[in-house]
């Protein structure tokens, strides 16, 4: 008994296993887009039990950061209206100050995944020729008027975020300064939302009618258009196909 409880302290101990359980951990597996998706999501939920079990009362906040992913993630065109309200039931529980610091550091979190898989997406082979379409040339100098405050409104604002995204990373926009706009547009925006979830209490049914609702109508505009569900990041018929 104890010689394995000896071999089992030094398999444990051993470098070498401790290296192959971690590349095991961090090797890419199938799309690329719901690998980081899945990675993220999970990290945010292990980091979420240790703070529930030391601080019980922040269960709020937690599924706030938890449940902000999916709804911040290569889901959220499906989900235009999933985030808000989950900020607004939050904030009938919790601090405005707290929802407003978690939903913030929650998004910048994803949006800082969002970029590298939109980044890949950008770079794929049959996109190449996107830039030279006279659409995307017109959006890249109007983008390049003013990039960090064309984020910035993009932020605040209810125009759809991954537009400013995609024009940043064409632009090659660099990052430090895209995350710096879009937390500045962000930040007040969830502040508004949170105050007005804690001021007006909008009943909780009608909140997630209005996330179901728009997902639906969303989903089913594309279905009967046959348009990939996830036409931003959907690859092209050749990229999604498996190599020999």
């Amino acid at each position: 008994m104890q010689g394995m409880r000896m071999t089992s302290a030094t398999a444990m101990a051993d470098p070498g296993s401790a290296i192959q359980a971690w590349r095991f951990l961090v090797q890419p597996r199938g799309d690329r887009r719901w690998d980081v998706f899945l990675r993220a999501t999970g990290l945010v939920a292990l980091l979420g039990i240790p703070v529930l079990l030391l601080f019980p009362d922040s269960a709020t906040l937690v599924w706030l950061a938890v449940l902000s992913l999916p709804a911040n993630s290569p889901l959220s065109p499906l989900l235009p209206t999933a985030f808000e309200p989950l900020i607004m039931e939050a904030a009938k529980w919790e601090p405005v100050v707290s929802v407003t610091l978690v939903a913030t550091a929650a998004y910048m979190y994803m949006e800082y995944v969002n970029w590298y898989v939109y980044t890949w997406v950008l770079g794929w082979e049959r996109l190449a020729s996107l830039q030279s379409r006279p659409s995307v040339r017109w959006g890249i100098r109007l983008f390049g008027r003013s990039p960090f405050w064309m984020v910035v409104v993009f932020a605040f604002t209810p125009l759809p975020f991954f537009a400013a995204r995609a024009l940043a990373i064409l632009y090659r926009y660099p990052l430090p300064q895209f995350l710096l706009a879009t937390l500045m547009g962000r930040a007040p925006r969830y502040l508004i939302y949170a105050w007005f979830g804690d001021a007006l209490r909008v009943p909780t049914w009608m909140l997630v009618t209005v996330i179901f609702g728009t997902a639906a109508v969303v989903i089913g505009s594309r279905l009967i258009r046959r348009v990939p569900l996830l036409a931003e990041t959907a690859p092209p018929v050749d990229d999604a196909r498996p190599e020999a």
